[in-house]
């Protein structure tokens, strides 16, 4: 560029992970000034353990090479993956999965604890918890985004990011009112996650698969439910999850809150796990029934139809805000990360304020078509894991043929050409050679 480029000013709203690392891959560019909003008391990260496959700690270290020792000091454990049969006439087998079976081809972590060390770098000024936003309201072509906070203050932006997730307000922003495109949707599917102590997890799982020597995360697919159990905290918890699948969907006229959560007995819970019968399972069932003595509070999944844009003028969208995806092949959190990447490496390289709708048009062009393919990956995955798979159940056989390679996607990623191609496609947008 022959002039440095005026200040962009950056609207976060949104404090989870996917927040977080744009905002530390936008950190490094002195004509970028940003600003996180998070309408919470604290920036906070819910839900099970985040897993990081050796590529997304490559895109981790592309952000901000700091990042990969914020995993480790948040307690991250280096650990393998397995996938073995629950249940079925294959029970304790192990099926192959290529790329992850190795030593070390994971960091898993807990998500607060890697959010907190992922923002002690940040300067205070950048970020505003317990801050609600009412209303973001495009001004006059090349004026901005005039952000109207809660208590009637207002803020100008050049862009402004939705990361608030899948039940934010950022998606209409993008995608307007239609209930079909905003609301996330049921998929059938609940999950439940619990973190004990390693000793009490070895008393009832047994040691056999918790050996902190040798750190595995190991999924069990049963008969119509899912089980998985992995490291976190340096080896000193044992977090557990356990899916399954609601056998009767939810009626759209039922009451708003009902999609949330599903509620078991604890009979009922230790029904659907009955034909997990090796020990390790049934250890998982006890843990999880020695915290719910009355009723077993499962979490229901949601997703959205997927997003024809994430984009509208200068407004975009990332992380669960523009694609909820199902967990089970950890893909929600290594998208989110290559959307961070992809998203600052652009608005990093922005010659002035009128090139930022080539700059979002770029990263949609290039991370909404791999964003669809993870959900749909993940979602199909979601019934070969919990012995539902049309055609497959619990044939060990037949899940190895499917699950081999079902990561592929996730680990085979070129880090510079996916940043080449969304530079190709800002520049094509903007008709102007590629500047340094």
């Amino acid at each position: 560029m022959s002039s440095a480029p005026s200040t962009i000013r950056v609207a976060i709203i949104g404090g989870g992970l996917a927040g977080a690392a744009l905002l530390r891959g936008l950190l490094r560019y002195p004509h970028i000034a940003v600003d996180m909003y998070e309408s919470r008391p604290a920036f906070r990260e819910e839900g099970p353990g985040l897993a990081f496959t050796t590529s997304t700690q490559a895109f981790l270290a592309a952000i901000d090479p700091e990042l990969e020792l914020c995993l480790d000091r948040a307690g991250a454990v280096l650990t393998s993956f397995e996938v073995r049969t629950a249940s079925g006439p294959h029970t304790g087998r192990k099926i192959e999965v290529n790329g992850l079976g190795g030593a070390g081809s994971k960091k898993i972590v807990g998500r607060q604890a890697f959010l907190t060390e992922m923002l002690n770098g940040v300067p205070p000024r950048m970020m505003h918890p317990g801050t609600r936003i009412s209303s973001v309201t495009d001004l006059s072509p090349g004026q901005g985004l005039l952000l109207t906070f809660a208590d009637g203050l207002q803020k100008k932006y050049d862009v402004v990011v939705g990361a608030d997730g899948t039940h934010g307000f950022t998606r209409q922003l993008v995608l307007g009112a239609d209930e079909s495109l905003v609301q996330p949707r049921s998929t059938g599917f609940w999950s439940l996650p619990i973190k004990v102590p390693m000793r009490r997890a070895q008393q009832a799982m047994g040691t056999r698969y918790l050996d902190p020597s040798n750190p595995r995360q190991i999924g069990w697919v049963g008969d119509g439910t899912g089980m998985i159990h992995n490291l976190l905290d340096n080896g000193n918890e044992v977090e557990i999850v356990v899916y399954g699948n609601i056998d009767s969907p939810i009626e759209e006229d039922e009451a708003p809150g009902a999609s949330w959560a599903k509620l078991f007995t604890p009979d009922e819970f230790q029904e659907m796990f009955a034909s997990n019968r090796l020990p390790v399972c049934q250890g998982m069932v006890d843990l999880i029934q020695s915290l719910y003595t009355v009723q077993v509070a499962a979490i229901c999944q949601l997703e959205h139809t997927p997003a024809p844009t994430y984009v509208t003028g200068n407004i975009c969208l990332i992380g669960d805000s523009a694609h909820s995806m199902l967990p089970f092949q950890g893909a929600s959190v290594s998208i989110a990360i290559e959307e961070a990447l992809i998203l600052s490496s652009l608005l990093g390289r922005l010659p002035s304020k009128a090139a930022i709708p080539a700059a979002l048009q770029a990263y949609d062009q290039v991370c909404r078509p791999r964003a669809d393919l993870a959900a749909k990956s993940s979602a199909k995955t979601g019934f070969l894991v919990t012995g539902r798979g049309p055609g497959v159940g619990l044939d060990a056989d037949l899940l190895q043929h499917q699950l081999r390679h079902k990561w592929d996607f996730l680990l085979e990623i070129d880090i510079d050409a996916r940043r080449a191609a969304a530079n190709v496609i800002m520049d094509q947008l903007l008709g102007a050679e590629a500047w340094v």
